[in-house]
């Protein structure tokens, strides 16, 4: 199936469960049942997360068949390889926010084919903000229209930064010695709203060391079809299929970064 037969459906789905879920938090209805752990007591899963997931597993499986999932919560058969069709969501990015603030969590999702991105997109769920993609067609859209940037560049001293709270806080890489060199630090706690703040030029880049696939596979599509960068700290590509370093910036800021790295890597 092509991205124009199901671009609509996709989106119809994830602004279905986003607004269930958006609804029930402003109706203040009790959500959440169960608050589990996975890595570090920091590292939360809920029931809204499972569920979620498998709302979008079910429909995916009827849709398109032949095509792997994989997800945030693990569920169904683990993927190995990005051979073939590959689906990668997350149901509820942010979810320690989710839990805490019941604010500023979003759902993405993406498909690539062998490993290549094909579609992708990513919902601000509690401000009902739609961002979508198709590979190639160098556009974005946001709840239904065009999309612009807002600039196309900007270098480091021009730009607030967006950077992962441990890695800062402890140094890594000497990152501080980096982040002085903006105008000012910044950090929202979830990847996908963070990825839309590069995307609406609110920040200049988003920088972390620990992103797992569902968090990059649908920002990356946005941020490449309209010209900013998605890669290893090094430069490289990313491994979709395991955790990596990311930065995911505007091109001027990312080869700042990229040199910095690799001056400071340890």
């Amino acid at each position: 199936m092509e991205v124009r037969e199901y671009r609509e459906l996709v989106k119809q789905w994830i602004i279905e469960r986003g607004t269930t879920i958006r609804q029930l938090v402003l109706d203040g209805q009790k959500l959440i049942d169960r608050i589990d752990t996975k890595s570090s007591r920091t590292d939360l899963v809920t029931n809204i997360d499972k569920e979620t997931e498998a709302f979008f597993r079910e429909r995916l499986a009827e849709t398109f068949p032949d095509d792997q999932i994989l997800g945030e919560e693990g569920l169904g058969d683990p993927v190995t390889s990005l051979d073939g069709a590959v689906w990668i969501i997350d149901p509820i990015d942010g979810t320690s926010n989710f839990v805490l603030q019941q604010n500023h969590f979003g759902i993405m999702m993406a498909r690539y084919i062998n490993g290549v991105a094909e579609f992708g997109a990513i919902y601000d769920v509690m401000n009902d903000d739609y961002f979508e993609a198709a590979h190639g067609e160098g556009k974005v859209y946001r709840n239904g229209e065009p999309f612009n940037l807002r600039f196309k560049d900007c270098a480091i001293n021009e730009c607030l930064v967006d950077a992962n709270v441990p890695m800062t806080m402890r140094n890594r890489f000497d990152v501080q010695d980096f982040l002085k060199q903006s105008m000012g630090y910044r950090a929202y706690g979830a990847a996908s709203i963070e990825i839309l703040a590069v995307l609406k030029g609110e920040l200049g880049a988003y920088i972390t060391p620990t992103l797992k696939p569902w968090d990059i596979a649908a920002g990356k599509v946005l941020l490449e079809e309209l010209g900013l960068k998605v890669t290893a700290f090094n430069g490289e590509p990313i491994d979709l299929l395991h955790p990596d370093t990311t930065i995911m910036s505007y091109p001027t800021v990312h080869h700042a970064f990229v040199d910095f790295y690799q001056s400071h890597a340890k």
